[in-house]
């Protein structure tokens, strides 16, 4: 067994939720949001390391920021985001300052899921949206369900739900409800039919 499959296994059992895998059909691929299981001020950004228990603070204001000593071990990317997870607010993009710039990114893989088009899918109150790098909803989050944005379109369901696709719930998928394909903008350009 591989070091990074091994921890994995670890990780998920410490969450004690079941991992966020996808079946091979993409309409219905659904990223499954973590369930809280460790304190609101810890975090995770690197399997290796695992939990960190003193990695967030929030400010008056309510605002979450990860702390000085945590922000120089994160890897950020070509925009200066890095990728950050709490138990309470799921999977976090953070700025090089430190400031929580977007929270509730759905899981993806065993990670948070990514950027496709500028976009990235948000979860708020159990419905979908997309934002940007600067943490602005680009699209509302009021679909049921979404896929990634893929030149430029992405496939939303209304009415759809969750559903596990064989006995252990590792897999999850979309099923029913009503299929829409929109543009950058939220504006639906195709009705799409359901395949499940």
């Amino acid at each position: 067994m591989s070091k990074r499959r091994f921890s994995l296994i670890l990780l998920l059992c410490a969450f004690a939720v079941p991992s966020a895998l996808f079946s091979s059909d993409s309409q219905s691929q659904q990223p499954v949001p973590a369930k809280p299981a460790m304190p609101d001020a810890s975090c995770l950004y690197e399997f290796e390391r695992g939990v960190i228990l003193d990695c967030l603070q929030k400010a008056s204001n309510g605002e979450l920021s990860v702390k000085q000593q945590v922000l120089r071990h994160l890897q950020f990317d070509s925009h200066g985001l890095a990728v950050v997870r709490s138990a309470t607010n799921g999977w976090m993009y953070v700025s090089r300052t430190g400031k929580v710039v977007i929270s509730g990114v759905p899981t993806m893989d065993n990670w948070a899921d990514t950027f496709h088009n500028g976009l990235v899918r948000v979860v708020r109150n159990e419905k979908y949206g997309f934002s940007n790098r600067k943490g602005q909803f680009v699209i509302s989050p009021v679909y049921d369900g979404a896929m990634n944005f893929e030149r430029g379109k992405a496939k939303v369901c209304n009415g759809c739900t969750s559903k596990c696709v064989e006995m252990e719930c590792e897999y999850h998928v979309f099923s029913g409800g009503e299929w829409f394909e929109i543009d950058m903008k939220g504006t639906v350009v195709s009705r799409i039919r359901a395949e499940n």
